[in-house]
């Protein structure tokens, strides 16, 4: 269907009605929307593909036993822990689009998921999957030169057409400076695609959302040592790098290209927890949900806050998430899901 390396697009239609004896939960609530990302840390299904990690084999004693636990403890994370249930959720490390089905049809399902999408790349273990309780109008599959592909789902809501970019970009293995020049990649063919939308449509909500591997402030800690993938908007080279294809984020609404809460002071003191990933003894926000310009006009869907889903039962004792281990069986992710609530004017 798909091959890794290939800058192609395939269009995708991917519906999913699951049916259960039990009253569906319709919205998070009442003119809410509610998005969220999840890096859920490599769920595997327990069938051998060739492609897995070595350790999700049954040679390893990885199992059915194993994968309905985990799939239980991720649809926990989604919905159950949250003051809202999400309405459509990003997910990153999932191994291929029976994970997906098999997670809506044993749980999600019963919050009212139906729709999803995931993409496949030929050869990679893990895969980018949306799910959702709003139809999807359109998923498009956009190939990344030597990266991860990109998901572009589209939906209706409140008479808005929505526009949403999934992405897991390359992670700081080799190196965090050695390995910025993937995850540019990545950040210019969101910024092409982006770009070629707002030219159709000025006013269209756009979404980015998922692991970066790269947090809000990344450019700054550095002191703009080099361009990374997200800029920000006063940074001094901003023009330059916003040519070159960086993504340019603040938390300042319609003073930035991308607004991200995580460079809002409001929300960013209110967080549960300082950033959604822990890593070398520093928070890290590498989960980010980027809003365009579309979300703080006051014409129709509007940002109205962000949250980082930080509950004791995705923390460790520490305080920290609380980690798959694949040998004890014990954790759940290594990463906290994030997500944003939009109204409706």
């Amino acid at each position: 269907m798909f091959k890794r390396l290939l800058p192609v697009v395939v269009i995708i239609t991917l519906l999913l009605l699951v049916s259960c004896g039990c009253d569906l939960e319709l919205k998070g609530s009442a003119n809410n929307l509610v998005v969220m990302t999840y890096n859920v840390q490599n769920l595997f299904d327990p069938f051998v593909s060739g492609s897995e990690y070595p350790e999700y084999t049954p040679q390893e004693g990885w199992g059915a036993d194993q994968y309905r636990e985990r799939l239980g403890r991720t649809a926990r994370a989604i919905t159950q822990e949250h003051k809202v249930v999400p309405d459509i959720v990003v997910l990153q490390e999932i191994e291929n689009r029976t994970v997906v089905e098999d997670l809506l049809y044993h749980h999600l399902g019963k919050r009212g998921f139906k729709w999803y999408a995931v993409t496949a790349d030929s050869g990679s273990p893990i895969q980018i999957g949306v799910v959702s309780r709003l139809p999807i109008l359109e998923a498009r599959i956009h190939g990344v030169q030597g990266q991860r592909s990109l998901l572009e789902v589209t939906f209706n809501w409140e008479g808005e057409t929505i526009v949403l970019f999934a992405l897991h970009a390359k992670s700081r293995l080799g190196g965090i400076e050695e390995s910025e020049e993937q995850r540019l990649v990545t950040a210019a063919t969101l910024s092409a695609l982006t770009a070629d939308r707002l030219r159709a449509n000025p006013y269209t909500p756009i979404i980015i959302a998922g692991d970066f591997n790269q947090s809000a402030d990344t450019y700054k800690r550095i002191e703009g040592a080099y361009r990374t993938a997200l800029v920000p908007y006063d940074a001094l080279k901003v023009d330059e790098y916003r040519q070159a294809g960086s993504l340019i984020i603040g938390g300042v609404p319609m003073q930035q290209d991308w607004y991200t809460w995580w460079l809002d002071r409001e929300f960013l003191l209110e967080a549960k927890a300082p950033g959604s990933y822990w890593y070398g003894g520093i928070w890290e926000s590498f989960d980010q949900i980027l809003l365009s310009p579309a979300f703080f006009d006051e014409r129709g869907v509007e940002f109205k806050r962000g949250e980082v889903g930080a509950t004791n039962y995705l923390m460790d004792d520490n305080g920290r998430p609380k980690s798959w281990n694949v040998k004890t069986g014990r954790g759940v992710s290594d990463h906290l899901p994030v997500y944003v609530v939009l109204s409706s004017k």
